[in-house]
């Protein structure tokens, strides 16, 4: 019998965050963008790059507590995260994608994840249906 390949799992981060509400920039590059630096290095140091797509976005509405970012797919829950710092969050992100991407269902113990994940978890949603009727 063959493995199943593992789900595509999804990394949104909004690249146009600040560093903080009082922040916009530093030399020119956003707090979201350069999150996005980091997370491009702390993903490929866990050797998830071809496991996770770091998908960044233009806006995720959350200008009030940047960084914000999501972690989706296919059939798992969906976490969204925000006032995640972009000069000391990577890390802990990618590891919290680590154990996201093994879980069968995205469903990563509360205690067992990163604690800046937990503190910044702001919404679990439900997976979306995969067998939805077609029409």
């Amino acid at each position: 019998m063959q493995s199943q390949p593992m789900t595509q799992t999804t990394l949104f981060v909004c690249s146009l965050c600040r560093f903080s509400k009082d922040e916009a920039c530093r030399d020119g590059i956003s707090g979201g963008q350069y999150l996005i630096n980091q997370l491009h290095q702390a993903l490929e140091a866990c050797n998830l790059q071809d496991t996770v797509r770091l998908e960044p976005l233009r806006c995720m509405a959350g200008c009030s507590h940047p960084c914000n970012v999501s972690l989706a797919a296919p059939g798992k829950l969906t976490f969204i995260l925000s006032q995640i710092s972009p000069t000391e969050g990577a890390k802990a992100v990618a590891v919290f994608c680590q154990q996201y991407a093994t879980s069968p269902d995205g469903k990563v113990p509360y205690s067992e994840r990163p604690n800046l994940v937990r503190e910044a978890t702001a919404f679990i949603l439900p997976p979306l249906p995969t067998d939805a009727p077609t029409r």
